[in-house]
Parts: C-alpha cells; sequence; structure tokens
C-alpha cells in the first residue's frame, strides 16, 4: 500500500495558516492575560484600602502616616504593614501581578533596615518596605527633603488639588483616593509623554543588582495601561493612563 506523504509547499501552507492563527490569537490571548491581572490587583488594592480603614476604627479615625525611612509614595512603615498582614494580607498582595520586576525579586522590595521572619516584619525605627502601590496619606513633614505633601505638579494639573487623607472622616469618601496603583516615571523629553515609565534610574535603582522599579501595568516604556484606584469608602475603580496626571515628584514623578 502506497502511503502519501505532505509535499514541501502543502508542508509550508500549513505552517503559514498556523502562523497566521498564532498572529490572530497572541493578542487576544495577551489582552486576557492583562485583564486576569488587573482584576487580581484590584482585588488586592481593595485589601489594601479595608485594611486602612481597619486601622482607622481601631485608631480613633485616624489613618497610618507615611514612613519616615522611606522617601517615596510605595514606602510603608513596617508597623503598619504588620497590622495588615494580622489583617488577612499576605506578603504576595503587596505586589501588583503585573510588576514582573517586583513579583520576581519581592524579598529584595520587602526589607528595608527590618528582617521577615515569614510571618512578620521586625526592625528600628525607620524599617519600611516598598510596596507596589502608592498611598496617599497626609504627612505635615517633608519626606524627601524637597517635595513636602501635599504636593502639586500646577502645569501638568488638569483637575485641581488631590486630597491627601489624614483620617476615615474625610467628606466624599467615595472620590477620595487611598490606594493607587504605582505609575511612575522620569522625566525624558525623547519620550511620547515626556517620562520614561519603563525603567527608574534615579533613586530607584537597586544599583547592587541592576534591578529597576517600574511602573505596572506597562504598555511600554514610555506608556502605560492605566492603574486601580482605592477609595476612602472601600471601592476600586480602573482608571486608563490617559486620565491619569503627575501629582507627586519632580525628576521622577508618581501619577494617578
Amino acid at each position: 500500500m502506497k502511503v502519501r506523504a505532505f509535499t514541501l509547499i502543502e508542508l509550508l501552507v500549513v505552517i503559514a495558516i498556523i502562523a497566521v492563527l498564532m498572529a490572530i490569537l497572541l493578542p487576544a490571548l495577551r489582552k486576557v492575560r492583562a485583564q486576569a491581572k488587573q482584576r487580581v490587583c484590584a482585588s488586592q488594592v481593595r485589601q489594601h484600602a479595608l485594611a486602612f480603614i481597619m486601622w482607622a476604627d481601631q485608631n480613633d479615625g485616624k489613618l497610618p502616616l507615611p514612613t519616615h525611612g522611606g522617601s517615596w509614595l510605595w514606602d510603608l512603615d513596617i508597623e503598619t504593614v504588620n497590622f495588615m498582614l494580622r489583617s488577612g494580607m499576605i506578603k504576595e498582595m503587596f505586589y501588583c501581578p503585573s510588576n514582573p520586576n517586583m513579583t520576581k525579586y519581592m524579598d529584595h522590595f520587602w526589607t528595608y533596615n527590618c528582617q521577615w521572619d515569614g510571618e512578620k516584619l521586625t526592625g528600628g525605627d525607620g524599617a519600611f518596605i516598598v510596596s507596589g502601590y502608592c498611598y496617599i496619606l497626609e504627612n505635615d513633614t517633608s519626606l524627601d527633603g524637597v517635595n513636602p505633601k501635599p504636593a502639586i505638579r500646577n502645569d501638568e494639573n488638569k483637575t485641581g488639588p488631590k486630597k491627601w487623607l489624614r483620617t476615615v472622616t474625610e467628606s466624599n469618601a467615595a472620590n477620595a483616593e487611598l490606594c493607587v496603583d504605582a505609575t511612575v516615571g522620569q522625566r525624558d523629553a525623547s519620550m511620547k509623554y515626556g517620562y520614561n515609565f519603563g525603567t527608574i534610574t534615579a533613586g530607584g535603582t537597586w544599583a547592587g543588582q541592576r534591578i529597576h522599579d517600574r511602573s505596572n501595568h506597562l504598555k511600554s516604556d514610555e506608556e502605560p495601561f492605566g492603574g486601580n484606584i482605592g477609595f476612602l469608602d472601600g471601592h476600586v475603580e480602573w482608571r486608563q493612563f490617559r486620565d491619569m496626571e503627575g501629582r507627586y515628584g519632580n525628576n521622577i514623578c508618581f501619577w494617578w
């Protein structure tokens, strides 16, 4: 019995068809994966907001103060972190699943002047972690010696000053941003938005290991997709990057 094999032309046609199908399906699969990460991230942002509200319930309505050990909006005091862990959060929930560097090198970002025993963080004054999220918390002093909060970049501001939160009794809690995705860029005139969001090379570099802090939900080095915004009443909304503004910092600027 004679067995008919594929000719070279037929094989090439099959390969071409597979390549076309993959080209059609891969973008759709990437979009589905990105949307799944957005949903997981939104759940984590909501847990942050609820943990802060629980903190306030036990502290006369006052929200936790930002750490004095770090100078960025994602720096979080270990006392606050340990409370959040006791409230039911786990270490992984402090890092957005869309951020490959922070999820891969989590242990580095998790310990600044402190130690992790698998259940809690211990350390002296100024001990903190670098979270994958940013906190819009009021503080009367300047954390970085340059930009006291609240600090607004008026040249990029379209919608007016944002409210920096001190207590849970703020008016209009449904519009008061509390915890937001880390969207941070370094000024670069050659970029589409004037900022490079892909790699932060000043102040945000772990120089010894060449690992860089990066924005969450990146579309490219020039533009993020957007970010999840957690509000004081506990709800979370997705905000497109086109609706974000540079709000804090100068050469390195946080957006929400």
